[in-house]
Formats: structure tokens, C-alpha cells, sequence
């Protein structure tokens, strides 16, 4: 025995230890859960155990006494409903009598035929008008002519009451007192909406003097004027009316989806074994959690079920809501306070630093976790806060290097430019001295001056366009000079254009290659145009010349900055590419499209102004 005790007591420590490991492992949220999860349950599990003692019996007993009384209420209006049609039904054949005995040759003359079916419709909706409850009515003359209180859908509407044989059955069904009810259906035809269910009464329409037959009534009553009274007074209660027909379907309901469905066969099978054995007027059941009454509506041959949720019923007495509150007050109270404790000592700031961190983690620098105890999580929050400060820190320093060798980039490519225009210059002033052409040498040097007065004032590298083409121009009027049959020139820039910020000598290398490498070689006098327009938020400025052109070859090694003619970087086409990757990013830049033989069109896309978030000093203007 002794030896049984150690060994259940070393069993039971290292269960202890097992328990003690699982929750270690637990993160304090869940510790918090774990402790005082079962104690909710414990204490909702003794409340559900009282509640359902105490509630149970007076839940049944009240709530079959309340369906009852609502039941024959339902019942009582559907009847009244359904003798309201009948009775609708005696006085529309009375006045239809009546109207035959006004027109006794109408189908002799089509004038008084078409009289006869106005006053027919007239007499039906004024009819209708009386009988709320009633929402169309129909006759069907003995030769087939149909008289509706609607809009009628003319012969198709004919031709599916002769095909339905709702006529003969109202024929067959006996005397002229007689109404025949036909069940609860959709049809296109005997109906205002054909998306609605409809119950329909015929009736027989006898000339009361001769005997003779006049034609069938038919009169509409909607699925909506019976499952209007279906809804339950007790919404708390959750309680579903339903009517159901002789063939165990659904003819009307609150709820829409179930009209025309059969039942659960269970329920089919409990009201045939009742009806056997009882032909009480009801009786209820319990049926999967459910509180069943079936209640008889011997009109119709219907039954009129309701179906009650045990679980969701909550009416109670004084007596359980106070022994209720109290219990789970007390244990709720007791559950929040622990919680609460846990939560604000442990828990709260533990989730404040995760949600600091995930922030860090999404890219957000900007979140500090709140360092409020001594304790190891404020050790470890202090911690967070400085390394996302240094990591801030070095961000910053590593923008602003960035910044620095974007600037450092741009001027070297402007310095490469600059040099290689005045060279090609200074060459064309040497040339026009040595043809003794002094005058065109002279305004040659003017030129000169007037295009570095401009492309050097304020030091500035982002002009507006405007100004660009103004440099251009400058270029192509000293080009010109010494190349009077090789080129003309034409440029075309908007107004509303004109302030579009561009790299300074942007244009100018693009229309020095068009003149050396398109134009020149040509062999007879060609054409440079300069133009702008704006698409898809963007500016488009194209230069394009009538040359010699390229092919892809030659297209790609310039874009590459590569010369496959003298083995060197180029160093005009890619540095204006560059330059426009550089200040605007890579949605901007240079595409090259040529044609041997026809020429060459190279396209700048510019920001348009505005879109661009740029300091209004970035751009230089006109500072004449």
C-alpha cells in the first residue's frame, strides 16, 4: 500500500510539472485566459443549471398558452379573408348580371363591345375597391373573352386559362352558389404579379333570369394579404408562422424563400401520425430544440405551424432574473477584477510594444513605446525606443547621402555638356574666320555670349521650358549659320506649356545629333521641329528631323551611351536620359523611334507642372 501511495504521489508531480511547463510557455494573454476561462465556465455552467431548473416548465407552459391565443388569432383573420372573397365574389356576379341585362346584343357590334369590356373592367376595380383583402379579379366570358381588373396580357393570357383548365373545373364543381378554391401557386397568367404566389376563387356567373351560363369569375387574393398576419407580436420569442396545404407545402410565410417548399419530412411524418390519432383542433410538440403547434384550418383543408426556439426563448420570472443578476454579477464581477489586474499589469504593456513594433516593421519610425514600470518590460521598452531612434538616426544620414550623390551625379553629366557645346561652337566660329565670313562670325560670337548669359545665370539646373527651347533656338540659329542647306528649323511650344519644368540642355545635344548624324548626311536640305503637347499627365516634347534615320542597332548603342564608331560613351543622347531618370524618376525619360531612309523622332516625357512637389526656386524662369 505504501509503495501504491509514492507512486500515485510521484505521478501526481509530475502531472503538477507537466501543468506548470504548458504554462509557462503561454504568452501572458493567455495565461490570463487560461486562468480565468474555466472559472467563467464553471460559474456560467452552475447558471445555465439553475436557469434551466426554473425556466423550463413556466417557458412551455407560457409559451403554448401565448401560441395558442395568437394561433386562433391568425386563424380568425385568414377566415375572415377568405369569406370576404366569397362574399366579394356574390356581389361582383350580381353586378355582372346586371351589366348583361344593360347590353343584351354585345357581341353584335364592335363599338358596343368595346363599351361593354371598359364598363366590365370600371365595374371590376370599383368592386375591388370595397374588398381590400381581394387584390385582382378576372372574368372569363362563355365565348372566351377575358375582362380583367388589371392590365391583361391580351390573347397569351387567353390561351393559358383555356390551357389550365381552371375553367372546366369551376364548371364541374357544382351550382351557381358554389365557389371553388384553387390551391396557392406562381403563374403568368389570373395575376397582377406574376412573381407572387397567388390563392384563387372561381365561380360560376348564371343569367338569374334564364338560367343561362355567362362566363367564370375568378378573383385573385395575393400570398402577402395572408403571411401579412404571420408575424409573430412576441419578437423576443422567436416564433415562425407558417400555413402549409394539404400537400405538406408551404403557402404562406414571413419568410419569402420557403413559399411553395415541402416540410422537413419529420414534421410531415408527426402531423400525419397526430391527425390519425387525434383530430383535435391542435397540439404541440417538441421537435429538435423546437416547440412545434399545429393548428387545423378546416376551410381550406390547411395547418396553420408555428415553431418556437427553446434556446432562444428569455422570458422569466422576478424571482430567477433576481437570483440570475445576482449570481452572474458575482461571478462576473470577480472574473473582470482578476482580468482587469492581470491586463493592466502584465498584459497592457506588452501589447502596446507589439503594436509599436509591427508599426517599426511595416516601415513607421515614428512609434515610441511607453516606458511606465521598472520591470522587465520597461527594461525592454526603453531598449525599443533607442534602437528605433539610432535606426531613425542612420535613415536620415543615409537620405541625406543619397541626396548629395544625386547632386554630385547631375553636375558631372552638366559638366560633361556644357564643354562639348562650346567645343562644337568655338569650332563653328573658327571655321566661318577662316572663310573670311566676319560679319556671321561676329553674330555667330553674339550668340554665343546671349546662350551662355542663359544657360549659366543663377547656376541653376532645372529651368522651365519655355527658356529651353529659347537656348535652343539660340543653338540652332549659330548651327545655321554654318550649315545654311543642310537644315531648317521650326519649334512649337504651347503656352500653357511653356512653364513645364526640364533639365537645362536637354533639347540642345538632341537636336546637335540630329543636325550631325541625320541631317548633315542627307545630301540635300532637311527639317528639325521642336514640339509639345501634354498626355496622361504628362508633357511630351518631341524632336524630330527628316534625315538619314537608324536602325535598332544603332538605337540601342546610343540609349547605352556606348558609340560602336569610335569604341567611347556617348556622351549627349544618354546623358540627357540620365539626367531626366535622375531629377524626375524612372516614369520619365527618352524614347528613340527612327526609320532608315525617313528620319528619326526622339521623345522627352516631362512632369507636367503641378504634379511634381518641387520648390518654386528649382526651376529657373525668365530672369532677363
Amino acid at each position: 500500500m505504501l509503495n501504491i501511495h509514492w507512486r500515485a504521489e510521484g505521478t501526481g508531480l509530475k502531472f503538477t510539472a507537466l501543468i506548470r511547463r504548458w504554462f509557462g510557455r503561454l504568452r501572458f494573454k493567455s495565461k490570463v485566459i487560461a486562468i480565468f476561462l474555466p472559472l467563467l465556465i464553471l460559474s456560467l455552467l452552475i447558471l445555465g443549471a439553475l436557469s434551466s431548473h426554473l425556466f423550463s416548465r413556466s417557458l412551455i407552459e407560457r409559451t403554448t398558452r401565448n401560441v395558442a391565443d395568437e394561433s386562433q388569432l391568425i386563424l380568425s383573420r385568414t377566415d375572415y379573408i377568405l369569406r370576404s372573397a366569397e362574399t366579394a365574389a356574390n356581389i361582383m356576379v350580381t353586378n355582372i348580371n346586371r351589366l348583361y341585362e344593360s347590353y343584351p346584343a354585345v357581341q353584335a357590334v364592335p363599338l358596343e363591345q368595346f363599351r361593354f369590356a371598359n364598363l366590365m373592367q370600371s365595374r371590376l376595380s370599383i368592386d375591388l375597391s370595397i374588398f381590400r383583402e381581394v387584390d385582382a379579379a378576372v372574368f372569363v366570358g362563355k365565348d372566351g373573352t377575358v375582362y380583367s381588373s388589371y392590365t391583361s396580357g391580351g390573347e397569351e393570357e387567353a390561351k393559358g386559362i383555356a390551357a389550365s383548365g381552371m375553367l372546366n373545373t369551376v364548371r364541374e364543381a357544382g351550382s351557381y352558389g358554389y365557389s371553388h378554391w384553387f390551391g396557392m401557386e406562381k403563374r403568368s397568367y389570373l395575376t397582377s404579379d406574376p412573381d407572387s404566389p397567388v390563392l384563387t376563387l372561381g365561380k360560376m356567373v348564371i343569367n338569374i333570369d334564364t338560367g343561362e351560363p355567362l362566363g367564370t369569375l375568378f378573383l385573385i387574393v395575393r400570398e402577402e394579404q395572408l403571411s401579412a398576419f404571420l408575424q409573430s407580436s412576441d419578437p423576443a420569442a422567436s416564433k415562425a408562422y407558417y400555413f402549409v396545404d394539404e400537400h405538406r407545402r408551404v403557402v404562406a410565410a414571413a419568410d419569402k424563400s420557403s413559399l411553395l417548399q415541402p416540410i422537413e419530412p419529420s414534421m410531415v411524418a408527426e402531423i400525419g401520425d397526430r391527425e390519425r390519432a387525434d383530430r383535435a383542433a391542435s397540439f404541440s410538440y417538441k421537435d429538435d430544440g423546437n416547440l412545434v403547434t399545429v393548428s387545423r384550418f378546416g376551410r381550406m383543408d390547411w395547418e396553420l405551424i408555428n415553431v418556437v426556439s427553446l434556446k432562444l426563448l428569455t422570458a422569466d420570472v422576478q424571482q430567477n432574473v433576481r437570483l440570475t443578476a445576482l449570481v452572474g454579477a458575482l461571478c462576473l464581477i470577480f472574473s473582470l477584477f482578476g482580468a482587469s489586474f492581470l491586463s493592466r499589469m502584465v498584459a497592457s504593456p506588452l501589447e502596446r510594444l507589439t503594436r509599436a513594433m509591427r508599426q517599426v516593421v511595416s516601415g513607421d519610425l515614428r512609434p515610441v513605446a511607453a516606458a511606465r514600470t521598472e520591470d522587465e518590460i520597461g527594461t525592454i521598452a526603453e531598449a525599443f525606443n533607442f534602437m528605433v531612434g539610432r535606426v531613425r538616426e542612420l535613415l536620415n544620414k543615409v537620405t541625406e547621402e543619397q541626396k548629395r550623390k544625386r547632386e554630385y551625379e547631375l553636375a558631372l553629366i552638366s559638366a560633361q555638356i556644357k564643354p562639348h557645346f562650346l567645343y562644337n561652337t568655338l569650332d563653328t566660329i573658327y571655321v566661318l574666320n577662316e572663310l573670311d565670313r566676319n560679319e556671321e562670325a561676329r553674330d555667330t560670337t553674339k550668340a554665343l555670349a546671349d546662350f551662355y548669359r542663359m544657360v549659366l545665370n543663377k547656376g541653376r539646373e532645372l529651368i522651365i521650358l519655355e527658356k529651353e527651347a529659347r537656348i535652343t533656338d539660340d543653338y540652332l540659329a549659330i548651327m545655321q549659320i554654318r550649315y545654311p542647306d543642310v537644315f531648317r528649323y521650326e519649334i512649337d511650344i504651347p503656352a500653357e506649356l511653356s512653364g513645364t519644368p526640364i533639365p537645362k540642355l536637354s533639347l540642345q545635344p538632341l537636336v546637335e545629333n540630329a543636325i550631325y548624324h541625320g541631317l548633315k548626311k542627307k545630301g540635300s536640305k532637311g527639317i528639325i521641329r521642336i514640339q509639345a503637347c501634354s498626355t496622361g499627365g504628362k508633357v511630351l516634347v518631341q524632336v524630330t528631323d527628316n534625315g538619314i534615320g537608324m536602325d535598332e542597332e544603332r538605337i540601342e548603342a546610343i540609349m547605352s551611351g556606348y558609340s560602336p564608331e569610335e569604341e567611347t560613351r556617348s556622351i549627349g543622347t544618354y546623358s540627357v536620359q540620365q539626367r531626366l531618370n535622375l531629377y524626375f524618376g524612372e516614369p520619365y525619360g527618352l524614347t528613340v523611334r527612327s526609320v532608315v531612309d525617313e528620319g528619326t523622332v526622339v521623345e522627352l516625357s516631362l512632369p507636367m507642372l503641378g504634379t511634381e512637389k518641387r520648390d518654386e526656386q528649382d526651376v529657373q524662369g525668365d530672369d532677363r
